[in-house]
């Protein structure tokens, strides 16, 4: 290297192995937040290879059996966070107990993919863009982002905000049925509702994880409903959903309808049959949802299709009726 010139600084690495949760937590604590959890790998990965993972550290979770259990109790289905979609699409337990998970398991990816993909690593997958999720040489072409290091969003032409589209399929079936997941951190173990992880911040997907904190489990009650599942995407096996809606009613006739792939984090509806209409989903949704052209399909018809499947669950629910 010639005299002067500049040299390239070399940045100590490591990827980790641990077969505890505690011993996971202590790495953390050591790497003092430059690290990454990782399970399946089949959404991190793909960050890296497009260079958007910031952190040089890595601690595989994979090796952690006490969350891979699969369990029943206190009129509770509990699932680990390292059960793979595979492994829940084909659970005896959860296809009798809440046949919803199993659909949207299915609607994920492809039959390979789902062998490697975790129920807590589809909940905690990141927010997508397209001005966003592309290569560094595409990125650096257009401009950068208030997600990566430029001063506005590219969608909306300002600093207001990031406009990321969560699109957890699985984070729709499991607020749709009052799902709550348990996460332990440096503080200890606490349990949440599901919908208290997601902060609605494009750059910040995820709340109550900033303690080092691992999802353990999520937890489901068991009781009678008609639950329903529509997921839009431009190709079935391989895209990211532009508008994923669950809905789950239960004998007292109280609807929980979740909608995702069009705002920052999963939107919840819900209510009484007898207090909703189309109409007031429509006008809910509308005003909770913000979605943008940052999808591979066009904004108008995601709005379209999102009023579609809210009609279509709707007319489902009162054919009988």
């Amino acid at each position: 290297m010639m005299e002067g010139s500049a040299r390239e600084e070399i940045v100590e690495r490591s990827y980790v192995v641990v077969t505890t949760v505690e011993e996971a937590l202590a790495r953390a604590r050591e790497l003092h937040g430059d690290f990454q959890y990782i399970a399946g790998g089949t959404d991190l990965e793909v960050y890296r290879r497009q260079e958007l993972i910031a952190e040089h550290h890595v601690i595989d979770l994979a090796g952690i059996k006490e969350l891979r259990d699969v369990s029943v109790a206190g009129g509770e289905l509990s699932i680990g966070a390292l059960i793979t979609l595979d492994e829940l699409v084909s659970h005896a337990v959860v296809k009798d107990k809440i046949p919803l998970l199993v659909t949207a398991a299915r609607s994920v990816a492809t039959p390979v993919i789902r062998k490697s993909a975790t129920v807590g690593g589809n909940l905690l997958v990141k927010n997508r863009c397209t001005f966003y999720n592309q290569s560094e040489s595409w990125r650096s072409s257009i401009g950068s982002c208030l997600r990566d290091d430029g001063d506005i969003c590219q969608v909306v032409g300002t600093d207001a905000g990031c406009y990321s589209r969560n699109v957890s399929d699985m984070a729709a079936a499991f607020i749709a049925l009052g799902a709550s997941v348990v996460i332990r951190d440096l503080d200890g173990e606490k349990r949440h509702d599901l919908t208290a992880l997601y902060s609605g911040d494009g750059i910040r997907n995820h709340n109550l994880l900033e303690n080092d904190g691992i999802i353990l489990r999520v937890e489901v009650p068991i009781k009678r409903v008609t639950s329903w599942y529509r997921k839009l995407r431009l190709r079935e096996s391989l895209d990211f959903t532009s508008c994923t809606v669950a809905a789950a009613v239960d004998e007292e006739r109280h609807a929980r309808v979740c909608i995702n792939g069009v705002s920052m984090a999963p939107v919840l509806i819900e209510g009484d049959l007898d207090e909703l209409s189309k109409e007031e989903l429509h006008r809910r949704a509308r005003r909770k949802c913000q979605t943008v052209d940052n999808d591979l399909l066009p904004l108008k018809y995601r709005r379209e299709m999102t009023y579609a499947y809210l009609d279509e669950w709707w007319d489902s629910i009162h054919a009988d009726t």
